[in-house]
């Protein structure tokens, strides 16, 4: 199999480029682009020339693992043990994944697949490890984020009660800041349509409010609840009197409650 340096030296920058990149991402670490240029630069000159050495296995495993430690010491612009110890597991995690990914994609498309000493180093088109590795640091940020994301909003959601009359139901309510509406000096919330039928039953809403919105001002339905249940650190805290409005906007959402922003005076730890 005919081999040509440059192209090696290119494929491997870009992939250990990725590799990092994304383990840094992970690891909410600074990105330096000079740095991680020069660690990937390094990984690249070591790819090409590791499957030259003549090492025994164990011997050859101790090295890729420590010059794997020395990229991520390298990328790391903020050095801190623990995180940085992070860095590394997601970085060796995350090459992994990627090198099972790649040997599916081979599978899949009949690729011959040479192993170049636990590099890549194969006859697999360029284009090929290029892309699917470009597809699959674009998906695994995009995964990373939203599991940033739900795990911020777990910070602002409550199990929650509401009650009025005989009736009462429980969901799971987010504090939104943003929600600062009041009727007749009290605080307004809102919840998912179905909540609000299994609430009122037969009931009508009577009342309504002027609401601002971007699209500019809309009058909306309200009720009032007898009273809200927001348990927090395994207590109830309860507060009397509050409207509630229904709102389509949140039927697909992980809460059905809107909680106002009022209601942070009534919680305790």
């Amino acid at each position: 199999m005919e081999i040509y340096v440059e192209y090696a030296l290119a494929e491997n920058f870009f992939l250990d480029a990725m590799l990092l990149w994304l383990a840094l991402k992970t690891a909410k670490q600074a990105i330096s682009a000079w740095r991680l240029a020069l660690a990937s630069a390094i990984g690249a000159v070591f790819a090409v020339v590791f499957p030259l050495m003549r090492l025994g296995t164990a011997l050859s495993y101790i090295l890729k693992f420590a010059v794997g430690f020395l990229l991520c010491l390298i990328a790391i612009k903020g050095k801190g043990v623990g995180r940085y110890v992070f860095t590394v597991l997601l970085f060796f995690g995350y090459s992994f994944a990627l090198g099972g990914a790649l040997l599916a994609v081979y599978s899949a498309f009949s690729v011959d697949y040479r192993d170049g000493g636990g590099y890549l180093v194969e006859s697999a088109p360029v284009g090929l490890v290029i892309g699917g590795s470009f597809a699959f640091v674009l998906l695994s940020a995009a995964l990373v984020k939203r599991l940033y994301k739900k795990r911020a909003m777990r910070r602002f959601l409550y199990s929650c009660r509401v009650v009025l009359g005989g009736r009462s139901v429980r969901a799971e309510g987010f504090l939104d800041s943003g929600n600062r509406a009041t009727a007749h000096g009290l605080p307004v919330c809102f919840l998912s349509p179905d909540l609000a039928f299994d609430l009122l039953g037969e009931g009508t809403m009577t009342e309504e409010m002027t609401v601002v919105t971007v699209n500019g001002e809309k009058t909306i339905k309200i009720f009032l609840a007898d009273s809200l249940e927001i348990y927090c650190g395994g207590k109830p805290n309860i507060i009397r009197k509050v409207y509630f409005a229904p709102s389509n906007h949140i039927c697909a959402r992980e809460y059905k409650i809107i909680l106002n922003a009022g209601v942070t005076e009534y919680l305790s730890a």
